[in-house]
């Protein structure tokens, strides 16, 4: 199932500084996403060597929002799942690239889990993705 991805920041963290172009995020750290490299080939700059990634890499995207958040650094973020965030200008998407999918994302079920409620959501979750124009 495809998300969509850009570069969102804290307001407290943007400060006076302003964003303008991929290169610009270079002046700040950044929050650990595997497609970053990605985005910046969508972005049709070459990843700076510069970039300076903060230690710890959460393991949801709410997590690393909340992180953004905070102020601990830019995040990739989805700017459809996390619109409210953007709407109550709690984090800004400074950059219009957006980087479309990733597909990577998948959902584990323990060995010998019964619940039917587990399976039941695995299930729907398998049929909207085979239902995704994507």
């Amino acid at each position: 199932m495809p998300v969509d991805v850009t570069p969102m920041i804290a307001p407290s963290l943007l400060g006076s500084r302003i964003i303008v172009t991929p290169e610009d995020l270079a002046d700040f750290d950044l929050l650990p996403h595997p497609d970053w490299a990605k985005w910046f080939t969508r972005a049709e700059r070459p990843m700076p060597s510069v970039l300076r990634f903060t230690p710890v890499d959460y393991s949801m995207f709410e997590l690393t929002a909340n992180a953004a958040v905070r102020g601990l650094g830019v995040a990739l973020l989805s700017p459809t799942l996390f619109q409210p965030l953007l709407d109550e200008g709690l984090l800004i998407a400074p950059l219009a690239t957006v980087l479309k999918g990733p597909d990577w994302y998948f959902a584990l079920i323990h060995e010998g889990d019964q619940r039917r409620v587990v399976h039941g959501f695995c299930e729907w979750l398998r049929e909207e993705v085979q239902r995704s124009p994507c």
